[in-house]
């Protein structure tokens, strides 16, 4: 088999959905690369600073609140080799994020330092095999090392670290599936978008360093707060908004009963 060429992917490739940028934009109160993140002393001085921004008591929905963004290259890392054919080097040392202080909020941005990209296999079964590396090398080398080491700084356990991201990425599936502006956009390359989501979920769990993989389960839903015609999908996990100035648990926090769903509801729909 013929060695994969490289070439320097286009930065209109970069869907506003994966919080990504090719260069660093202005104005951000503090950066770092995901390998400084990946120590001790990194995490804390970025981490220390977000929750600051955030008024977040401890460090722990700082990092809920990261991976919240972050969803956004775990997107990027299904979209690329999926529907470009294309494999960036999505690795700690190529990654770094932006933190802004907003006047009403935060935002993140990720920035890919090179642009250069695997181009992918001719032949489908080599390609399948190399969306599956792609994706191996991503979760077990870029993002367990990075989760492993915020849950030891914050105290925060790891499973509910990797619990932020599935959802997201199934929200991309959705849209793929049935978005009316990205469905059509995505419609040519909507197997191969099946099929990298179906691989992200049977990835060793060795990879993520747990027991199961944290993208294999099954969602449950729950009435939508305004429109009993549609259900929303509850959180894999707390995502710890509720721990912010002025915040309650989200809606569609699992750590919230059916009952106290019941009880918005009613309020909600008597206005």
């Amino acid at each position: 088999m013929a060695e994969p060429s490289m070439i320097e992917f286009d930065k209109n490739l970069l869907l506003p959905q994966f919080y990504m940028s090719a260069e660093p934009l202005e104005g951000a109160e503090l950066s770092a690369s995901l390998a400084e993140l990946s120590t001790p002393k990194g995490a804390e001085s970025f981490l220390r600073v977000f929750a600051d921004v955030l008024r977040a008591p401890d460090l722990q929905a700082a990092v809920t609140y990261f991976c919240s963004w972050y969803s956004g290259v775990v997107t990027a890392s299904m979209y690329f080799p999926a529907a470009a054919g294309l494999r960036p080097e999505f690795s700690a040392a190529n990654l770094s994020v932006q933190l802004f202080r907003l006047e009403n909020g935060h935002s993140l941005n990720f920035v890919i330092g090179s642009r250069l990209a695997q181009t992918a296999p001719e032949d489908e079964a080599g390609r399948d095999e190399w969306m599956r590396e792609g994706l191996a090398f991503f979760y077990g080398q870029t993002c367990r090392p990075l989760f492993e080491n915020f849950a030891a700084l914050s105290g925060l356990a790891v499973g509910m670290i990797w619990a932020q991201l599935p959802g997201r990425a199934d929200y991309f599936a959705q849209m793929w599936r049935s978005h009316p502006q990205f469905g059509p956009m995505l419609a040519p390359h909507r197997d191969r978008l099946e099929k990298i989501y179906e691989q992200m979920k049977t990835l060793e769990p060795d990879l993520f360093g747990r027991k199961k993989n944290p993208f294999d389960l099954r969602f449950r839903y729950t009435p939508h707060l305004t429109d009993p015609t549609e259900q929303i999908q509850l959180r894999p996990s707390c995502c710890l908004y509720h721990m912010l100035p002025g915040a309650e648990y989200c809606y569609n926090c699992p750590k919230l009963s059916e009952q106290d769903r019941a009880k918005r509801r009613e309020q909600v729909r008597a206005q």
